[in-house]
Order: C-alpha cells, then structure tokens, then sequence
C-alpha cells in the first residue's frame, strides 16, 4: 500500500523553532512507527491545500540535516521551468538563521523574518506548477493542513488528522488568519468520500457534531509521549538543566503549553498569586515553558499586576525536547487548567516523567489522565489553589499521583497509534467507492 505523508509540519518545524509545536511532535513520532510498518510503502511530501514551493524546500533541509536516511523516501511536488531549487534553499536557510536570531537577541525582528518568504513564494507562482503522480499513490494522509483538491489527487482516497475544533467552538480565541486556515482546512473535507482521523473520542464528538459526518468514516488513534520522556532522578542532572534556563534552584509548579488564551494561563498565575500572598513564607516558584502564541496580552498584563512575584514567575520560552524531562521531573507538580483539548499531550509527558498532574475535567483530558491525577474545574480558582496546596504539602499524595501517573502513560504509545493509523489506511483504500 502506497501512502503519501504530507511532512509540511517537519519542515517548517526546522526552519521556526516556534513551529515546533505539539502538531509537530504528532508528525514526527507518527512517522518514526509508520517507517517500521512493512505493510506501506511511505511516501514523503510536502503537499497540501496551502503547501508552496518554499514548504517543499524547507522539508528538504529538514530531511537533509535531520534524517538523510530519509532522502530516498522523499517525493518532490513541485517542479520548476527553471532550475533555481539552490536559490530557494540559501533562502530559506538565511530565514531560518534570522529566526533563529530574532528569537533569542531580537524578538522584534521575528515578523521581518518570517516576511523574508513573502517575494520567493510570489515569485514562484510564475515559474512552478505542482507535478504529482497521484495515480501511484493509494492513499493521501495531511497530517494539519487542508486537503488538496481532487484536480491534484484525482481518485486517491484522502485522510486528514483533525486535532480538536477549538477554533470552531471559540473562535474569539484566535486570530482571524489561524481562524481562516482552519475553516480551509474543515471546507477541505468531503464528507462523503473523504476519512478522517482524531486524536480523541471527544474531538470525534465534536467534529460529527459539527460537520454531520457519517462516524464510520471517522476514526480514532489517541496519540502518546515520546520515548525521550522518563524519569530524572539524579539532582545533579536536573540542577544543570534548569540552571540553563535560569530556574531558580527551589521547588516549582511547572505548566508546558504555547501561550494563548485557552491554556487558561491568567488562572494559573491568579491562583498562584493568591497561594503565595496567603503565605509568603512559602518557598515556591511558577515556570511557564513555552513560545508565545496570540491574544496572550492578558497573561503578561496578570503577572504585570503582581510585581513583587516577577522573580517568581518564569518564562523560559522554548525548551528542547533533550531537555524537558529534566524540567518535568524536577517539578513538584505539573498544572495544566487548560479549558478545551484536543488530547491533551503535556499532561501525558509530565505522567510519563513520573510527575503528579493537576490539570482540567473538561474536553479530552480525563480520558488522557484518568485517576491518575488531580481533576479541577478551570473555572473555579478555588479548587485550583487546594489542589496544588494539597500536592505540596503531602509527600505521600505526591508519590500516590507520581506512581499512578507512570502506570497510565504506560496504556499509549507512538506503536500503538502507528498500527491503529495503519488499520485506517487499509479500510479507507479497501472501502475506496463507499
């Protein structure tokens, strides 16, 4: 069976450390399982309803400094009347250094880089075109980005990971440009002919809900934490790391996300505020691990509020997955409040680490973390601030959460999920005029 596998995500992952988000994760550990499936011959690309010429040449890059074992497998989509691939790719690597640059010196100068694509994607409207043997491939599988017509893939069966409907369900949350990309991507879909995967029972749920899809045609593969993620118990080993990030070398509650408004952040801080305040002898640290997303204005306006705890609320910004489960581990406790997800991956990282967990009853997350931590309602700041006294003050409750925390992350894995997207693939090109 021949599978396309569009890796748009992995490159622009390589090129943006900001792009290196929890769809990114999805991508690469997916395809790290699908490789060992003899069953499917995987087919590389970077194609999709909104790919250009400059996605293909930065999955190059990425392919070529990351995984050249890879070279073999990766499809070229677009060709060219003119031969100026060596220019594409000095550019995009020009904008990876400048990205690179502006997000650790010059923050301000990271819009510029990313504009830096603007005048090569306008230029190679007028000398490439898509070229794709579609007839070859058995089935087309866009892990994020909208589908691409059938003008493009003809009679190829389609699949699309569908992550959650947030943008649907809040749309208040987003900027009117990641609104319309993912409205793109749902308008992508044909209900009738197309299959669709989700990465919880909940968003199935909901994306039925919405798009009145037959569920047949919707299938379910919950994701997992990577293998990278285990247990620090050395001190030493964690004290270099958070050291690296300016942690201060005391006990911390940790939250891991991208800032935007549905993490629910400004609960978290207010929470904290309010825990610390009511006793400020207690020794006790906020870490905030992630890039900045949109609309997070109110997030820093919170801590802005609270001045004397600036030295207690960290931003580290982004943190490399090599060093994370130093991060994880060396936390007292993990909270993630956030009001709506998809599945829900930190949480199961944090577990896997060995970490307790406090995070939302709502959404997917109870089916990610089960009994195996702390369950608030995002709303309440109440049973927030006791959920997190509670972990820090009983040793025993935490080694309790730890435990189980361990024995759950053990139910998912990137195999499991490989073998169950597989099973997809077979009923989508055994099923193709259903």
């Amino acid at each position: 069976m021949k599978v396309a596998y569009d890796i748009s995500v992995l490159g622009q992952g390589y090129v943006n450390p900001k792009a290196k988000t929890g769809v990114y994760r999805v991508v690469n550990s997916l395809l790290i399982e699908l490789l060992k499936i003899e069953e499917i011959e995987l087919n590389l690309i970077a194609l999709n309803g909104l790919s250009n010429i400059w996605d293909e040449m930065s999955c190059i890059l990425f392919i070529e400094h990351c995984c050249p074992e890879l070279k073999e497998q990766f499809q070229s989509c677009w060709k060219s009347y003119i031969d100026l691939s060596n220019l594409y790719l000095k550019a995009v690597e020009i904008q990876k250094s400048c990205l690179q640059f502006s997000l650790k010196k010059v923050p301000r100068l990271y819009k510029a880089s990313i504009a830096l694509q603007i005048p090569f994607k306008f230029f190679s409207k007028a000398h490439c075109f898509l070229d794709i043997e579609s007839r070859n491939i058995d089935i087309y599988h866009s892990l994020f980005y909208s589908l691409p017509s059938e003008k493009i893939l003809n009679s190829t069966q389609k699949l699309i990971t569908i992550y959650d409907l947030i943008p649907i369900l809040n749309p208040q949350q987003f900027t009117e440009t990641i609104y319309h990309k993912f409205c793109l991507s749902l308008d992508s879909i044909n209900i009738q002919k197309d299959w669709v995967i989700c990465i919880s029972e909940n968003t199935k749920k909901d994306f039925c809900e919405y798009t009145q899809m037959n569920p047949k045609r919707v299938f379910v593969t919950p994701l997992a934490a990577g293998e990278h993620f285990y247990p620090i118990t050395n001190q030493q080993t964690i004290s270099n790391i958070i050291n690296q990030y300016k942690i201060p070398n005391s006990p911390y509650l940790l939250s891991l996300c991208t800032l935007e408004p549905r993490k629910n952040l400004s609960f978290l801080i207010r929470c904290f505020v309010k825990i610390v305040v009511s006793d400020p002898t207690l020794e006790l640290n906020l870490v905030l691990v992630g890039v900045k997303g949109w609309k997070n204005t109110e997030i820093f306006e919170t801590v802005k509020k609270n001045p004397q705890l600036n030295s207690r609320i960290i931003f580290t910004g982004y943190i490399p997955d090599e060093d994370l489960s130093a991060i994880y581990s060396g936390a007292t406790a993990f909270v993630y409040p956030s009001l709506y997800e998809g599945f829900g991956l930190p949480p199961l990282e944090a577990m896997q680490c060995g970490t307790p967990v406090i995070t939302s009853n709502t959404s997917s997350l109870p089916e990610v973390v089960g009994d195996a931590g702390i369950m608030i309602n995002p709303t309440q700041e109440d049973e927030l601030c006791q959920a997190i006294l509670d972990v820090i003050n009983d040793s025993q409750l935490r080694q309790k959460l730890s435990q189980k925390g361990l024995e759950r992350s053990r139910q998912f894995s990137w195999k499991k999920c490989a073998e169950e997207t597989v099973k997809v693939y077979k009923i989508a090109t055994e099923n193709k005029d259903t």
